[in-house]
């Protein structure tokens, strides 16, 4: 177990980030240690993938990025640099990987062989260049574009869905509120956060400079953190809504359907969560135009409300939509809908069966 120990300049700072490379280093992971990710939303991405990901293996050589992958729970913490300006912009953090300090990447590279008691001459000698960071960049490069990039802009909608939940649950109920759903994986036990960790028992105090929270599509069932006492805390906790990227929407039937037409309860009980139009057209796989065309009929029934954040606007379920969507039985109706959109009340849902 890692236990983050905070203080109230800690819970001030509290931010988001969202991180494509994080993302990309997970897969690679995931890639390296078949048997520890046996399970969960890696392996369901990568058995899905399996062709893609067999022909990037067949053409590029990826030991040497795959072998760090592998050396044990850590990995050098100069692959996934903070670089909070750059949310989202895979080149710019891949820029920060390049650009990392000679000894540092060094350093952190050689701890991670020391874990191989046999290593290939040939992979070791790229491993400790000079150009290893370079390398190491070039071949992320390679699993973000066979495996991520096609899908990014799905996978942005997740996280970036998990985000917008997460600041309303802390502005509703505080920390608890924002960390609700996560347990046992990760724990609030004020004034600690306890992060279940397989092999590591540590604890760093946190300095007052906050925690960056960045949610994943394919960390679970696992969570992480940096120990790197050097660079701000971050934490990585798995995405709501996971499941999205492997069924999409699932058809609606009965009475709503009946009144308003299928397509527009499906989008009715989607906007559970907030999403903006764009998000929406790409999961039900349909022009934005058309998409747009439902959510005026929603809205001018007064079935959902919305509102600008940044550069989208949001649409969200109205008190009047969630009476309509729930019913008379607002519990059972509420269960059945989390299953379908991910929820963690059903893990294995993360798994499609074969």
């Amino acid at each position: 177990m890692i236990t983050l120990v905070l203080s109230l300049a800690d819970a001030l700072r509290y931010r988001f980030a969202v991180s494509p490379l994080a993302e990309v280093v997970v897969l690679s992971r995931a890639m390296a240690l078949p048997d520890a990710f046996a399970q969960g939303a890696p392996a369901a991405w990568l058995r899905r993938h399996d062709l893609i990901r067999r022909r990037l293996e067949r053409e590029h050589d990826l030991r040497p990025l795959l072998v760090l992958m592998a050396s044990g729970p850590c990995f050098p913490y100069f692959l996934t640099p903070t670089n909070e300006g750059a949310l989202g912009d895979f080149d710019r953090e891949l820029a920060e990987v390049r650009a990392a300090p000679e000894e540092r990447a060094r350093a952190e590279i050689e701890q991670c062989l020391s874990a191989w008691t046999e290593l290939e001459p040939s992979v070791e000698r790229q491993l400790c260049s000079r150009d290893a960071p370079s390398l190491l960049a070039d071949l992320l490069t390679l699993v973000w574009q066979a495996l991520v990039a096609p899908s990014w802009p799905l996978i942005r909608d997740v996280l970036e869905r998990d985000v917008l939940y997460r600041s309303r649950a802390l502005a509703r109920g505080g920390l608890a509120a924002l960390f609700g759903g996560l347990a046992p994986l990760i724990t609030l036990a004020e004034p600690e956060l306890q992060i279940q960790c397989k092999g590591i028992d540590a604890t760093r105090v946190l300095d007052g400079r906050g925690l960056l929270l960045k949610p994943s599509v394919f960390i679970w069932p696992y969570a992480g953190t940096s120990l790197d006492e050097t660079q701000p805390a971050e934490l990585r906790y798995p995405a709501r809504g996971v499941a999205s990227l492997f069924w999409g929407p699932q058809p609606h039937e009965g009475a709503l359907a009946n009144l308003i037409g299928a397509t527009r309860a499906q989008v009715l009980a989607v906007l559970d969560e907030p999403m903006h139009t764009s998000g929406l057209a790409r999961l039900f796989k349909r022009s934005p135009g058309n998409i747009a065309d439902h959510l005026k009929a929603l809205r001018d029934s007064g079935l959902i409300d919305r509102a600008r954040a940044g550069r989208h606007v949001i649409y969200s379920r109205s008190p009047l939509g969630d009476a309509l969507l729930v019913g008379a039985e607002p519990a059972a109706a509420r269960i059945a809908e989390q299953k379908w959109r991910g929820g963690f009340a059903d893990p294995s849902a993360l798994v499609p069966a074969r």
